[in-house]
């Protein structure tokens, strides 16, 4: 349990961080909202299931990239979990005496104890993945256009996320191995107890202080993470399942806007600069995570065209997050799209 004074700069720290955050989402909101049309927000309650089921099966990517999507669900499942975990961590820390009891607190310390292995062990994957294996596939050939701060943008975000989701997970496994050296052995973890085998030897003072900071770091890295989260492409986590639930039910993910020739009233068929596309568009940046998966299965990439559907959503995030205050506020965006989105080839 945190003493009074942590449990009040814990409060400071999260109301700080809620208020960052409210500021850099409402900023990506206000520039979804600037594009045309209106997202299909009607009967929402009716489409949860239809983000769920995008949340849990990650839009059935096992298909492809058999092995990358095993660890893939590794850490998306555990992130998932982990909203869970970090609750029940907060409650423990700032309750005294808080625990969740019997079999049902044993399944909920099982599940994070595997699922806290499980995201470290994919997230190693995808760093070695990304920096030392440099996989073919998550890169866009030279003839396809690409936003210049891109190529090296991406790998600073693959690391800071990689880095972010090690540390987060990694101090909470961390801090659950000392409360089992502590409380001397729980069968509930038995990768805790493993990492708990060294720390037994440590005085017990020892042992409870460094719970207290792999507490604080754990989730001082959520409260330091979530303001920042718009900028990143792990907002992919919840945008995605988002996206899902508030495109047009009748047309398919990718799908361009319908055009009717026949409203005189069009001054423009199509679109020309960032925000003559669809809020729906807009929306699909921030619900990319950059796999490159898209891009692997365009048969237009395949043959060598100057096109990548994977380039084009992250040029539009590129763009918008170069500016995304200015945008936020209502800056026009003059720049063509054929200048910095896609290739006028």
């Amino acid at each position: 349990m945190l003493s009074l004074i942590e449990k009040i700069l814990f409060i400071i720290a999260v109301g700080v961080s809620l208020y960052l955050a409210y500021g850099t989402f409402g900023k990506m909101w206000a520039v979804v909202q600037r594009g045309q049309g209106s997202l299909a927000l009607d009967n929402l309650g009716s489409k949860i299931g239809t983000g769920l089921a995008a949340l849990f099966t990650q839009g059935n990517i096992i298909r492809r990239r058999k092995i990358t999507s095993l660890f893939h669900y590794f850490i998306a499942w555990g992130f998932i979990y982990y909203v869970l975990v970090n609750i029940v961590d907060m409650l423990e820390g700032m309750i005294p005496g808080f625990h969740i009891p019997g079999a049902a607190g044993g399944l909920f310390r099982l599940l994070a104890d595997l699922l806290s292995v499980a995201v470290l062990v994919g997230m190693v994957y995808f760093l070695v993945r990304r920096f030392i294996a440099n996989t073919p596939v998550l890169t866009i050939r030279q003839n396809v256009t690409l936003h210049p701060k891109a190529a090296a943008g991406m790998r600073k975000d693959s690391l800071l996320v990689g880095g972010f989701i090690l540390g987060h997970v990694g101090f909470r496994f961390l801090g659950a191995a000392f409360l089992v050296a502590l409380h001397g052995g729980d069968p509930w973890q038995p990768f805790a107890g493993l990492l708990a085998i060294p720390l037994g030897g440590l005085p017990e003072t020892a042992q409870l202080v460094g719970w207290h900071i792999s507490w604080w770091l754990a989730l001082g890295l959520i409260l330091a993470f979530l303001p920042y989260f718009p900028y990143t492409k792990h907002a992919h986590l919840f945008v995605g399942p988002f996206n899902f639930m508030s495109r047009p039910p009748d047309r398919a993910p990718g799908a361009p806007e319908p055009i009717d020739f026949e409203d005189e009233s069009l001054e423009q068929f199509g679109a020309a600069t960032l925000f003559d596309l669809s809020q729906t568009q807009l929306v699909d940046p921030f619900a990319c995570i950059m796999c490159s998966r898209c891009q692997e299965a365009c048969p237009a990439y395949a043959t060598g065209k100057e096109l990548s559907p994977s380039a084009l959503e992250i040029n539009k995030r590129y763009h918008i997050w170069d500016q995304m205050e200015a945008l936020a506020e209502g800056a026009a965006d003059e720049a063509p799209l054929l200048e910095w989105a896609i290739s006028p080839e």
